[in-house]
């Protein structure tokens, strides 16, 4: 697990022309009265960072997004308990699934959700984020 003031550091660092906007603490209130407790990390990430744009349209952060905001009536149906965190702006979104001990995942194109094994939460992805970006500036 990383530190949330290093990948903050990473991120603005990798992607100087990020932009992001502050969490109102009341939107975390609810989803926490909804679901349950956020995972710590999250909610440092929210309240340290906020959310929004990573680089010139790289990758948005957002804010626990529910699935029928997104996706249609049926597909929204299927991905009840899904909190979307982040979306790739290519067809795929990555959540956690709050009914599920917030485990993290994505939901691909065809909207299933996939627990990510590879990544331990979002943090941990967003990390992995910026150094594939800077691996591929070299």
């Amino acid at each position: 697990m990383s530190d949330i003031k290093e990948t903050i550091k990473l991120l603005k660092d990798t992607f100087p022309e990020s932009r992001f906007d502050v969490v109102k603490e009341e939107w975390i209130n609810y989803i926490e009265s909804q679901y349950s407790a956020l995972p710590n990390n999250l909610k440092s990430l929210y309240n340290e960072l906020g959310y929004g744009t990573i680089g010139d349209g790289y990758y948005s952060i957002h804010v626990l997004l529910e699935p029928d905001e997104i996706y249609d009536p049926e597909t929204a149906e299927n991905l009840k308990g899904k909190l979307i965190v982040g979306d790739d702006f290519a067809g795929d979104c990555h959540a956690y699934d709050a009914q599920d001990n917030w485990s993290f995942g994505y939901i691909d194109c065809n909207g299933e959700f996939e627990k990510l094994e590879n990544y331990s939460d979002f943090i941990d992805y967003l990390n992995q984020l910026c150094q594939n970006k800077k691996k591929l500036n070299k």
